[in-house]
């Protein structure tokens, strides 16, 4: 019971937080960007506990209790290296733009030109619903086993928990909210680790993790599916808008430069000890039917009561930390790329508000209805890099560091690159394409080629 009234508290702790800083996002950059005075301690501990969540925990604890060396390392190695990536190469100079969305960036870079960002803002928020309904499945999956519900109900509790604290404060909230959850994360999962090596020890541990064959770096680092997919992840999410969030939100260059390399780091060690995780659950539950329960079941039957609730708070603060992010950037990015720079140019900062909080609404929702229908955690996350992949690095990257690109390139890029994501898409669905990386890496080529080439026709 005590295990219940700790989960139960924490989720109390989180609305009550929402509501406290619902009174200090009045304005714009306060709700997008947190007035941009994110100290460094602030934005790495936003920025590790966004990247932190149920994918590097509970999904990749769950790769490797089935075995999946591949995807498991792909995930760890592959958003590590964005946030070291962007740290970088790109950290600096975008936070001296001093922007409020990444959208903007096209904006600002092409004249003032809004049809391009608005068309980057409703793709990146409509691939944020996927990664919102991966972390809404992850917390439904703690729920489950904390509450005994059902996954259902679960998922409708989690979904509206985040939803709502995140509408009332914004990045405040939000990066309030994360720092927090960062301590619960790490205290959680050092705390299941050290018990449960000591219930299995540590040769055993080792023992299974090459059994499943984890450690089989030979034959992982010559696979190229695994390099297939770690530049999905490395270079896919480098144009995350929550990412961005908090570069813009920094309060200098230096900060959002240190933040990011620093967060990377610490979702390296994070991936090492999932996998742990996973290859003790892998000894002591050797028959569960769902890999993604792996994590949550043996924190809450290893662990002893009180401990135990930390630690599942811990696990559903990266959840939370992470999904609350992921909520708060395509809900900014509807209110200022498409309805302020398009719909309303003359709206206020008060409608801007106010249609930020309700597109999050709506998006939550959809996202909540989502999860009901699918529960792969990592599934809905590849889903979402593939997308951000396929349309926005390229002309991000190229109008950030390529003098001759130009509006119609990084349009066409953009544009191309979606279109070409959805018939490969539709050609591999229908058995035509047999291998998934045609889509997920031709895509993106695609819109690299595109980019140059109407770069160079109009100049």
């Amino acid at each position: 019971m005590i295990d219940e009234a700790i989960f139960a508290l924490y989720m109390l702790v989180l609305l009550g937080i929402g509501i406290w800083t619902y009174t200090r996002a009045k304005t714009v950059e306060e709700f997008f960007v947190a007035g941009r005075r994110l100290k460094t301690w602030l934005a790495t501990a936003t920025i590790a506990a966004t990247w932190i969540g149920g994918g590097i925990t509970i999904g990749v604890a769950a790769k490797a209790y089935a075995g999946k060396g591949i995807s498991l390392w792909a995930t760890t190695l592959g958003l590590g290296s964005t946030l070291i990536l962007v740290g970088l190469f790109y950290a600096k100079p975008l936070r001296k733009m001093k922007l409020l969305t990444l959208a903007d960036f096209f904006s600002e870079r092409f004249g003032g030109k809004k049809g391009l960002s608005g068309t980057v803002g409703f793709i990146l928020a409509l691939a944020y619903i996927f990664a919102i309904t991966a972390q809404i499945v992850a917390g439904a999956r703690l729920i489950q086993v904390v509450l005994g519900w059902d996954y259902k109900t679960a998922a409708i509790v989690s979904g509206l928990i985040v939803t709502f604290y995140t509408i009332l404060g914004g990045l405040w909230s939000v990066s309030l909210t994360d720092f927090i959850q960062l301590i619960l994360v790490f205290v959680g999962v050092f705390g299941a680790l050290i018990i449960g090596i000591n219930a299995v020890g540590f040769e055993a541990t080792v023992t299974k993790a090459e059994e499943l064959g984890l450690l089989d770096f030979g034959k992982i680092i010559l696979a190229f599916d695994f390099w297939a997919l770690f530049i999905v992840f490395a270079l896919g999410d480098i144009p995350a808008p929550d990412l961005m969030q908090r570069i813009f939100g920094s309060d200098s260059e230096k900060t959002a430069q240190i933040s990011s390399l620093l967060g990377g780091i610490s979702y390296y060690v994070m991936g090492i000890l999932a996998l742990l995780l996973g290859s003790i659950a892998a000894v002591k539950f050797p028959n569960l039917s769902d890999p993604e329960l792996a994590l949550p079941m043996l924190v809450k039957s290893m662990l002893p009561a009180g401990i135990s609730g930390l630690a599942l708070a811990g696990l559903m603060a990266a959840v939370m930390s992470n999904a609350d992010s992921m909520l708060l950037a395509p809900g900014t990015l509807i209110a200022k790329n498409i309805y302020r720079d398009i719909i309303n140019p003359q709206a206020s900062d008060e409608d801007v508000l106010k249609v930020s909080r309700i597109s999050l609404l709506v998006i939550g929702i959809f996202a909540l209805i989502l999860s009901t229908t699918r529960s792969g955690i990592v599934e809905w996350l590849y889903l979402a890099w593939d997308v951000i992949f396929a349309t926005a690095f390229f002309p991000l990257t190229l109008g950030l560091w390529w003098d001759k690109t130009t509006y119609k390139g990084a349009f066409a890029g953009v544009v191309g690159g979606g279109i070409a994501r959805i018939i490969l898409e539709a050609l591999t669905l229908s058995g035509a394409i047999s291998q998934w990386w045609v889509a997920s890496l031709g895509a993106p080529l695609i819109s690299l080629v595109l980019t140059i080439a109407l770069s160079f026709t109009s100049e």
